[in-house]
């Protein structure tokens, strides 16, 4: 007793000492809760390049990933859209994303030398071949400001419209549905009047009368149900289209070691080869399908409108090379490592 206070001693045993410190202290030896990122998908949940790439990407980067990383698809445009994704990507609205090159064609031009015609006739091949453009930085610095998951391409774009096309000059002044500036000039080339659309904008587009036919890949007939508003195709190297697979780089800069290893590992090239031979075979999928439909007419060029379709949009290829910056190194690179690969093959 001193002045009235009470003091007592408390003896605990070192071990019990332990267990009381472990029981009232703050649970730092928890598993730290995983990080979740936001990835925006902006076509439907069903579309076979989330069935086929999208989806199993995320889970085979979780599962790697030993707890530390969550990845959440928001599909449709909840996170945003074909024309906004690179800017809601930058922002962190969404911090993993799919979009296509076409509605940012003067943000990315050297990427752009994928959409020109009559390059390519396999998807998979091509999308291979752009990642290694990338790989080599051959198109540096137009991806300095993301974390590059996957550079692919859509297979090249058939036309799709409500009347035959028997030749060249029976599109003049036809309005045509284009995604990028490269497909317009490839249509106003042909004759046709360009009308730009994005892919969830074709189909209104369509039915509207805003366009009377589209230039666009198989891959997207099915997903939009555009069989529903045209009725005549032709298949034709008119070009592919680049996309993306993005991360916000400061969203990956401060992800856990493990959530980076994981990411890296199952992105680059093989990602964008995955991602390439689904469109290549959704591509040839859906070519056959709309084939067997009643009312559905499905044909090749002949050789001879062949050749006179490719002469006529050589001066967009010519005009690309002029424009882009180091364009006649990259259209060199890419159609090199296109036989490459082919070779290979």
């Amino acid at each position: 007793r001193t002045g009235g206070d009470v003091v007592v001693k408390i003896g605990l045993a070192p071990h019990a000492l332990a267990v009381l410190l472990v029981a009232t202290a703050p649970s730092v030896a928890r598993a730290a809760e995983p990080v979740t990122l936001k990835f925006a998908f902006p076509g439907p949940v069903t579309a076979y390049l989330n069935t086929k790439g999208m989806t199993p990407w995320i889970r085979a980067v979780e599962e790697a990933s030993d707890g530390t990383l969550k990845i959440k698809l928001f599909t449709g445009p909840t996170l945003g859209t074909f024309r906004n994704m690179y800017e809601r990507t930058l922002s962190g609205v969404a911090q993993v994303s799919f979009g296509i090159f076409g509605p940012f064609a003067a943000q990315f031009p050297r990427t752009q030398v994928a959409d020109l015609p009559f390059l390519s006739t396999d998807t998979k091949i091509s999308s291979v071949a752009l990642w290694r453009l990338y790989a080599k930085g051959l198109l540096n610095p137009e991806f300095n400001k993301v974390k590059v998951l996957a550079l692919f391409n859509f297979p090249n774009s058939a036309l799709h419209t409500n009347e035959p096309v028997k030749t060249i000059a029976d599109l003049k002044g036809v309005k045509l549905a284009v995604s990028s500036r490269t497909a317009a000039e490839v249509a106003a080339a042909l004759g046709a009047s360009p009308v730009t659309l994005t892919p969830t904008e074709v189909y209104q587009g369509l039915s509207r009368g805003v366009a009377s036919g589209v230039v666009i890949a198989w891959t997207a007939v099915r997903t939009w149900k555009l069989y529903e508003v045209t009725k005549d195709h032709i298949n034709a190297p008119l070009g592919e289209a680049p996309a993306f697979v993005f991360m916000n780089k400061a969203v990956f800069a401060r992800l856990p070691a493990k959530a980076k290893e994981a990411v890296d590992k199952y992105s680059g090239e093989p990602f964008s080869e995955t991602l390439g031979a689904a469109n290549e075979a959704a591509d040839r999928a859906e070519s056959r399908t709309v084939a067997a439909m009643p009312g559905q007419s499905v044909r090749r060029l002949s050789a001879g409108q062949y050749k006179i379709w490719k002469e006529r949009v050589q001066p967009v290829i010519e005009a690309w090379v002029k424009h882009a910056p180091d364009g006649a190194k990259i259209l060199a690179a890419y159609r090199g490592a296109i036989r490459k690969i082919s070779a290979a093959n």
